[in-house]
């Protein structure tokens, strides 16, 4: 992953809980800034009451996901080259 510096006097820009589109001066859009947060204890309450330990020891026990290349011949499959 790249890493972009900015200056402490946009730092400000780039706080806040809400995803925040990233243009060049002519508006073009660039991509999109996600502020990063640490889960919070509603996060943890949701988890808890949604997900079950049977479900959680199923994931765990499930190994690694399929390889990459196989996803994208399906995804072919499915929707063309």
């Amino acid at each position: 992953m790249n890493a972009i510096t900015i200056p402490d006097s946009l730092v400000p820009t780039f706080v806040g809980s809400e995803p925040t589109r990233v243009c060049d001066e002519s508006g073009k859009i660039l991509g999109y800034y996600t502020p990063a947060r640490e889960a919070t204890e509603a996060d943890y309450d949701w988890a808890l009451a949604n997900i079950t330990k049977e479900e959680i020891d199923a994931s765990l026990q499930s190994g690694m996901g399929r390889p990459l290349a196989e996803a994208i011949a399906e995804l072919r499959r499915k929707y063309g080259p």
